[in-house]
């Protein structure tokens, strides 16, 4: 059965606490907040401190959080923090990690802060290293570790997380990356592929799995979608003409054929290609956030489909 969650991420609180709390009561799976210098959020630990006390049910995480250098998340620290929100949740986060996106403004906003923003191939290695130490940090004793990026001499972590240990996703896409989650990672997150895509993602990473002496049908596979649903073709067409408008694409651009359209019937049919191609999670980003509409609209006409 596909698992289906909510990204969100904002300011606005009181829709957000109304957000989390209709995507709680309408038995979503996980919500997730986004993390990072972005002017449209909040810090996303501090966050989800907040959300685990909002939700009973859920599992949550942040969106991804980036650990690529002492200067943005130290692994010690991120340790810390998602010990605490692990005891908030009563055991529910998961740790969703990512390497950051190649992309010059991001580079740059990081870089505004005093705060290196590697090459792609020095952030993916320290995001292994981070890993490695975050793990020994949850094992509990003294740890001692010498690596490129990171040095521990006798460094322990109490308290101990109520799992053991949460589960560490890792959004990747490159080939290195891929590896990387098969050593590392509980959970593989894919973002914005067709069916298609995912399928031959996967196909890559399956080996790469076995080569590591894992089984790959206990890797959780989540592809990341926007979610542009009506209740009859009337509404599914509005959303998508909203959609592209506020993305400034145009009705047939490549973008939409990685995202969830149309009328409750096509999203299923949709559903079950991603499920066919291996995707046992699907996070989704509604398009009319933090609106309500196809947040209900959803677990009304979908949700019930999927569990059967």
């Amino acid at each position: 059965m596909v698992t289906v969650g909510v990204q969100t991420w904002g300011s606005a609180l009181p829709r957000l606490k109304e957000f989390w709390a209709c995507a709680e009561e309408w038995g979503y799976h996980r919500i997730t907040y986004g993390d990072g210098l972005w002017p449209w959020t909040h810090d996303g630990w501090t966050m989800l401190g907040a959300l685990a006390v909002l939700t009973r049910r859920c599992r949550i995480g942040p969106a991804v959080t980036y650990c690529f250098g002492p200067s943005a998340r130290h692994p010690s620290w991120l340790a810390k923090a998602s010990v605490t929100v692990d005891h908030l949740s009563n055991g529910r986060l998961d740790v969703r990690l990512g390497i950051g996106a190649e992309s010059r403004p991001v580079a740059v906003l990081w870089l505004s802060h005093g705060i290196d923003y590697p090459e792609a191939g020095r952030r993916v290695e320290c995001l292994a290293e981070g890993i490695e130490v975050i793990k020994r940090l949850w094992a509990g004793g003294p740890v001692d570790f010498s690596g490129d990026f990171f040095s521990l001499k006798g460094a322990t972590l109490e308290p101990r997380p109520i799992q053991a240990p949460p589960p560490i996703w890792v959004a990747a896409m490159g080939a290195r990356a891929l590896q990387i989650t098969a050593r590392w990672a509980d959970g593989w997150e894919a973002s914005y592929l067709t069916p298609a895509a995912f399928a031959r993602k996967w196909a890559e990473l399956q080996p790469l799995l076995e080569g590591a002496g894992r089984e790959p049908g206990r890797m959780r596979r989540s592809v990341e979608v926007d979610v542009v649903i009506g209740r009859d073709a009337g509404a599914a067409e509005e959303a998508r003409r909203r959609f592209c408008l506020g993305r400034g694409i145009p009705p047939d651009h490549p973008l939409l054929d990685t995202a969830l359209v149309g009328e409750p019937g096509t999203v299923l049919r949709r559903i079950a290609e991603y499920e066919a191609a291996g995707v046992t999670d699907l996070m989704c980003a509604f398009t009319d956030f933090p609106g309500l509409e196809m947040l209900t609209s959803f677990a009304q006409e979908i949700l019930p489909s999927l569990r059967r």
